[in-house]
């Protein structure tokens, strides 16, 4: 089924962030649109209405800017720039590991979601790099948009597309897993006893060995935040293996996704008796220190290989950072 193609945004985003687009109901009646905006959201009040007017922040269907007396028409749509909340502080260092016209990688921190979506919407990758290229005066870094997912809470390279050229390409790739991805982990170096592990312990390759070989049924259930591993068909593939013993009896591992579902690669390992290091939903530490700052998911995305979407030329892109185990 062909996807459906969101309606492009005429207003240009501000400090990196774009306006939501609020549809205007048919089934209901208001003499103004900031009565009806009034009306939807919080804190439904009159003055906090009118003052989104008064700052520019309302916008009709071709971009236009709307005053407060403009009349509501059922089934149509406006744009807005709604007040953000606070955000909590968290890592924005995000080196770039490579940039062209078309393409751009940087090596995003621990902590710092990719696009705006939760309590997240100034402090993610995509809204820090279209304010930055605001202010470097570039109206194509509103085009800038990522190609592949990265959990907020996992570090390493990212890329995205600078151009609507390089988008569809880039994506295709990763669709059709011709992407290779490798990334490394901070786990326990023999297995513990868990949740969703493996009935028998299953013996770890090091290095230069070929890889331990995963395959599982993963399934997230509608409300839950955990993905869990069920009996049938194989959906999942991982490559594992460990590359070196790191003190406090930890292993640096090497792992290769060969799909791409979500929360993969931590599942894995949990079945295996190996919980990544900070992992506040398939490790053992306590859910309001694991993730953090101070206790980060020691995974890293280690190395990306695409095709360049324009020339064809192979790109080899890969993290600078280095998984630390946290003092004790």
């Amino acid at each position: 089924m062909a996807r459906r193609s969101r309606p492009v945004c005429p207003v240009p985003p501000r400090a990196g962030v774009s306006p939501t687009r609020i549809r205007l109901p048919n089934d209901e009646h208001h003499d103004t649109v900031a009565a009806y905006l009034t009306h939807r959201f919080p804190p439904h009040d009159v003055e906090h209405t009118a003052a989104l007017f008064a700052r520019g922040a309302v916008f009709g269907p071709d971009g236009e800017p709307l005053g407060a007396d403009t009349s509501y028409r059922p089934g149509g749509h406006v744009w807005v720039f709604r007040p953000l909340p606070s955000e909590p502080p968290v890592p924005t260092d995000l080196p770039v590991l490579y940039e062209d016209e078309h393409v751009l990688a940087v090596d995003k921190p621990h902590g710092l979601a990719v696009t705006p979506r939760g309590g997240f919407v100034r402090q993610t990758v995509v809204t820090l790099l279209r304010a930055q290229g605001e202010r470097d005066g570039d109206p194509a870094a509103a085009l800038i948009s990522p190609v592949h997912r990265l959990d907020r809470l996992t570090a390493g390279v990212l890329l995205l597309a600078k151009t609507r050229e390089a988008r569809g390409p880039l994506q295709r790739q990763f669709e059709a897993r011709e992407a290779q991805k490798v990334y490394e982990l901070l786990a326990p170096l023999r297995p513990q006893p868990a949740e969703g592990m493996s009935e028998d312990p299953v013996a770890m390759p090091a290095a230069p060995d070929p890889p331990l070989r995963v395959r599982s049924r993963l399934v997230k259930p509608e409300g839950s935040l955990r993905v869990l591993s069920i009996p049938g068909a194989a959906n999942s593939v991982t490559e594992v293996r460990l590359l070196a013993a790191r003190d406090g009896d930890l292993g640096l591992y090497e792992a290769r996704p060969l799909t791409g579902r979500t929360h993969q690669i931590r599942v894995h390992l949990a079945g295996l008796g190996r919980p990544i290091l900070g992992d506040p939903l398939y490790g053992p530490a306590p859910t309001d220190v694991a993730g953090t700052p101070e206790v980060p998911l020691a995974l890293l995305a280690r190395q990306l290989r695409v095709r360049h979407p324009v020339t064809g030329a192979p790109l080899t892109l890969r993290s600078r950072r280095r998984l630390e185990a946290p003092d004790p």
